[in-house]
C-alpha cells in the first residue's frame, strides 16, 4: 500500500533527494540558500538551514518541498549537468504532488507515471557525479507501484500514516 510519509516524503525526498543534493551542492551552500529565503506568508523559513535537522515532521517535509526546486536552482551552477539535476529533483517533487491528490483522473495518473519516467530518464546524472552507485533502492521501487495501487484501492490519503505521527 502507498504510504506518503514513509515512502515519498521521508523516503524518496528526505532520505535520497535531499541527501543527493547536499552531496552535490554542499551543506553550507544549501543552508545558505534556505537561510537567505525571504519571509513570505504561508512559507516556512528555515532560519538555520536544513543540514543540521535530525528529526523532520511530515509538515516540514512538505514545507521544504514547496521551495526546494527554487533553492536548488540558485545553489547549482548553470550548465548541462545542472539541468539534469533539476529534472531529477523536479520529477521527484512532481511525483510527490501527484501522489498527494485526494482524487485521481486518468490525466493525474498519467502525470504520476510521467514524473517517474522523467526521474528514470535523468537519474544517471547522479552516477556521473558519483553521488549514487546504483538505483536498486526499495523505496524507489515501491513508488513504481503507486498508480496500480491507486487504481485498485483509491487515493493515497486512505493509506497515509502522516496524521497519526
Amino acid at each position: 500500500m502507498p504510504d506518503l510519509l514513509h515512502q515519498v516524503h521521508k523516503g524518496v525526498f528526505k532520505d535520497y533527494l535531499v541527501k543527493w543534493c547536499l552531496e552535490i551542492v554542499g551543506d553550507d551552500e544549501m543552508d545558505t540558500c534556505f537561510k537567505a529565503m525571504p519571509d513570505y506568508p504561508g512559507l516556512r523559513h528555515f532560519k538555520k538551514g536544513i543540514s543540521t535537522m535530525r528529526q523532520w515532521t511530515g509538515t516540514e517535509h512538505k514545507e521544504m518541498q514547496r521551495v526546494f526546486i527554487g533553492l536548488l536552482a540558485g545553489a547549482v551552477p548553470r550548465n548541462a549537468l545542472s539541468h539534469a539535476q533539476q529534472m531529477v529533483a523536479r520529477a521527484i517533487l512532481d511525483f510527490s504532488y501527484y501522489a498527494q491528490l485526494q482524487m485521481h483522473t486518468a490525466e493525474s495518473l498519467d502525470g504520476l507515471e510521467s514524473a517517474l519516467a522523467v526521474f528514470h530518464t535523468n537519474k544517471d546524472i547522479l552516477q556521473e557525479l558519483e553521488v549514487r552507485k546504483h538505483f536498486n533502492i526499495p523505496k524507489l521501487h515501491q513508488i513504481s507501484h503507486f498508480v496500480k495501487s491507486i487504481t485498485l484501492f483509491g487515493s493515497t490519503d486512505s493509506f497515509n500514516t502522516e496524521l497519526p505521527e
